[in-house]
């Protein structure tokens, strides 16, 4: 039997190849919603075909981000020539 080391376990959450958690995944979409929707919502469910509840969950953080929302919200910044990544102060 193995054991789960502290960073396969950190690693097991990640939402994508790059490592990004739901703290992360939240801001990321948040970022996207402020700079690319005019911080609304309802716009970005549309862009992202998700009902807004859902959108609203994300963003307040009481539902989880999945890996497919994620890719959509990076591939909608790229589209649109927004940065979400986080940025250095």
């Amino acid at each position: 039997m193995s054991t789960i080391t502290d960073e396969e376990a950190v690693n097991s959450d990640a939402l994508d190849d790059q490592g990004t958690n739901q703290a992360e995944g939240r801001a990321i979409i948040k970022r996207l919603r402020d700079k690319a929707f005019d911080e609304d919502d309802a716009q970005l469910a549309v862009a992202l075909g998700r009902p807004v509840e859902e959108v609203e969950g994300w963003t307040g953080g009481a539902e989880t981000v999945d890996d497919d929302v994620l890719m959509k919200a990076r591939g909608i910044a790229q589209e649109r020539g927004v940065d979400v990544e986080e940025t250095e102060d």
